[in-house]
C-alpha cells in the first residue's frame, strides 16, 4: 500500500494568461489543471530549483544525439565518470547524501526530466530489472550501460547483466542491495 501524500489547499495569483496556458495543456494531456500544476511544482522542486547549482543547460534532442553518436569507446568511458561524478553531486545537493537508493532515484529523476522512460520492476523470484527506453541510438544505450554498470560496481559491488538494444537497455540484478 502506498502512503498517502499529505497535502493542503492554498491559493496563488496568476496571471490569466499562463493560467490559460496551464488549462489548455491539462486539456492536451487529458489530466487535471491541478495535476498539471502538482507535475510543474514538482519538477521544480526536484530538478529545477538545482539546475544553476549544477551548471546544467538544457539542449535540443538534436545536438545531443549528434554529441552521444560520435563518442568511440575511450570518450565514452569517461563520459560516464563525468556523469556518474555529477549524479553524486545532484545526490549530494538535493537529497543531502549519496548512497545506492538515492543515487538511483537520481538517475530517475534526470531520466523523467530528459523524456528518457524508467520502469524499476521487481519479480517473485527476487530479480530486480531496471528497464531504461531511449531514442537516442546504440551509443546511447552503451553510455547508459557504463553509467549503470558503475553506479552498481562503485556503491554495492554487485555485478549487472545487462540486455542492450539501439533504444533499450535492461539491467537485470539478482540480489538485494538495500
Amino acid at each position: 500500500m502506498t502512503d498517502k501524500v499529505k497535502t493542503r489547499t492554498v491559493s496563488f495569483r496568476i496571471p490569466e494568461h499562463i493560467l490559460q496556458e496551464i488549462e489548455k495543456t491539462a486539456k492536451i494531456k487529458l489530466i487535471s489543471t491541478n495535476s498539471l500544476i502538482n507535475q510543474i511544482l514538482n519538477q521544480y522542486a526536484s530538478w529545477d530549483k538545482y539546475e544553476f547549482r549544477m551548471k546544467m543547460f538544457r539542449i535540443p534532442e538534436e545536438g545531443l544525439q549528434y554529441v552521444l553518436t560520435n563518442l568511440d569507446e575511450i570518450k565514452r568511458g569517461e563520459a560516464v565518470d563525468i556523469i556518474f561524478n555529477s549524479i553524486r553531486d545532484w545526490a549530494l545537493i538535493s537529497k543531502k547524501k549519496f548512497d545506492i537508493n538515492t543515487c538511483l532515484e537520481t538517475l530517475e529523476d534526470y531520466c523523467r526530466m530528459t523524456g528518457i522512460g524508467v520502469e524499476d520492476v521487481v519479480t517473485e523470484e527476487g530479480t530486480r530489472s531496471f528497464i531504461i527506453r531511449h531514442n537516442l541510438g546504440r551509443n546511447v544505450s552503451l553510455l547508459i550501460k557504463g553509467i549503470v554498470e558503475k553506479i552498481f560496481r562503485d556503491l554495492v559491488r554487485i555485478k549487472v547483466d545487462f540486455q542492450i538494444t539501439d533504444t533499450t537497455v535492461i539491467a537485470q540484478l539478482c540480489s538485494k542491495f538495500e
